[in-house]
């Protein structure tokens, strides 16, 4: 693998799993589904709408990857979906009520959303790594 291909494999990795987490209380919890729509409407944007960002940067990371797409624009346009990621999926970790976390039954739900907002972290990351790779920054 090329130096200027580990940045976009990266990305693809954390964005994967930003959808993966994102989306786990939905296949792992066994709750009545009022706890889970109030859990995800909390924040500016739902699961989906963010699942849904995050594979769009799968997209294009794969697409600067494979020089399809001008490596320098889809790490720009990577950065800043990776930012607006970042930073909705922040604003949703810490509207959501305390009383609807400790609903879910399992301790693991507790910190989901800390977690997928760690993980939210990575995409942009990968980006800004990238940029520097293409000695953009």
């Amino acid at each position: 693998m090329h130096p200027h291909q580990r940045p976009p494999t990266l990305g693809i990795v954390a964005a994967l799993a930003y959808a993966a987490v994102a989306l786990a209380p939905y296949v792992l919890l066994e709750v009545e589904t009022s706890v889970l729509e109030e859990y995800y409407a909390a924040g500016l944007a739902g699961s989906n709408l963010l699942s849904l960002f995050a594979l769009v940067a799968v997209v294009l990371f794969a697409a600067g990857r494979q020089t399809r797409t001008e490596p320098d624009l889809v790490a720009g346009v990577t950065l800043v979906l990776g930012l607006v990621l970042l930073l909705v999926t922040a604003q949703w970790a810490v509207s959501v009520p305390e009383s609807v976390v400790f609903e879910g039954g399992v301790d693991w739900f507790v910190y989901h959303r800390w977690l997928t907002t760690a993980i939210s972290a990575l995409v942009p990351a990968a980006a800004g790594w990238y940029a520097l790779v293409l000695d953009l920054v």
